[in-house]
Formats: structure tokens, sequence, C-alpha cells
């Protein structure tokens, strides 16, 4: 293992020192949504909306051609959990009424690795650059909207506090956008990007003695419009 983890520093090492880096900038404010597949007791659950959230943080792009490069960063990203149960549900035991969806704010830190793909200019100093790669997305907190109406905040505070969502996603990510060369080490770029979670976001809480993950599946999805700069 440790020769595995020496081996791949020395190739990293290798690749950086032979690319040219370019450091950035970027904030990506977009539209959270959720995909939601439900069987047994949650047949009935569906989307809940959309939300407006963001992305920002730094960027380092590693050119190992003029027009490919290597993206990656290091990214605060607030992604929305949610989820609605049309007629609610109600605690087996108690028969009180648990609420009729869920909403909650999650943060994370994302470290996306991507290959972005540039076009020859298409304009004086202007060039397209197309994006493909994916996102391992870390859980720094959750927080819950609208507690009184929340399936998972009701449940979580039953079951002594137990985390809703899971603390690790990993992310399909696609983006498109253009990049002007302002000067000799400046460049602003913008685009639309799109990144979906791969991973079943739900938690080990449990409904009324079964895991609510093995019946309900919940999947994050950004699309987000990106602006940055690069130095």
């Amino acid at each position: 293992m440790k020769k595995s983890a020496v081996l791949f520093l020395a190739m990293f090492l290798s690749f950086t020192g032979f690319a040219q880096v370019k450091l950035g900038l970027r904030l990506a404010p977009g539209l959270a949504v959720n995909s939601v597949v439900g069987d047994d007791t949650f047949d009935a659950a569906e989307t809940n909306g959309a939300s407006v959230r963001f992305s920002a943080g730094p960027i380092a792009d590693f050119f190992f051609a003029d027009n490919y490069a290597i993206s990656t960063g290091l990214w605060y990203t607030v992604k929305r959990g949610s989820f609605r149960v049309p007629g609610g549900l109600t605690d087996a035991t108690t028969n009180a009424p648990l609420g009729t969806q869920t909403i909650y704010n999650l943060q994370m830190i994302q470290i996306p690795v991507t290959v972005k793909l540039y076009t020859n200019e298409v304009a004086p100093d202007i060039r397209v650059y197309f994006q493909l790669g994916g996102t391992f997305d870390a859980k720094l907190a959750e927080k819950a909207k609208e507690e009184d109406d929340n399936i998972l905040a009701q449940l979580s505070e039953a079951q002594d506090e137990r985390a809703a969502y899971k603390p690790i996603d990993i992310g399909l990510y696609l983006g498109a956008g253009a990049e002007m060369v302002l000067g000799e080490n400046t460049a602003l770029f913008g685009g639309l990007n799109y990144n979906r979670g791969l991973v079943n976001a739900l938690g080990r809480l449990d409904y009324n003695g079964s895991r609510i993950n093995d019946d309900l599946k919940i999947r994050n999805q950004l699309i987000s419009l990106e602006v940055g700069i690069k130095f």
C-alpha cells in the first residue's frame, strides 16, 4: 500500500512538473433538485420542487497540451435533500404524524477530477471548452428545514439524532463554456454544468422497523451557471 502511494505521488509530481498549471476561483449558483424512486412504504414518494443553491472555491487546471487539461479544485457546495409523500406519514406505534415532506441543506466539500477539452479560438482570444469527469463529495453538515413538517427531521430526533443523509457522495460532472484571455496570465470563463450524484444520499434512519434507504432512493442534482477567473 505504501509503495503504491509513493508511486502515485511520484507520478503526480512528474505530471505536474511537465504540465502548465493555471489556478483560479469559480462561483456557481444553480438549481438544486432530487431524483426520487420509492418502493413499498415509500412508493408514493415524489420529487419536492427545486431551490437555488451555490458552489464556490478554487480550481486548478493542469495543461498537458494546448487544448487539453486535467481540472480539479476544492469547492464548498450546498446541495438540497428533499422528497414529499402525499398524505404524509405517521408513526405506527404512537400514530403521531411525522410530516408530509423532507427538505435539508447539505453542506459539502467537493473535489472534482475532470478532463477539460478546448477548441481553437472561435473569436479573438476566446475558446470554447467541454468538461467531463466526476466529483467526490464529503458532507460537512446537514440542516433540516421546516422541521415541524419534515419526515426525516422527526425520525432523526426520535432516533438519537442520527444523520438523515450519508457522509459521502460520488457524482458525474458535465460542463461546457467559454474562456476569454484578458492578458498573459489572466482569463475569465463562464459556462453551464450539470452535477448528478450517483449514490443514494439517504442515511441509516429507520421507519416503523425498516431501513428507509432500502425502499427510497434519493440522488442529488445541480444545474449551475459557472463564472470565474484564472491567473
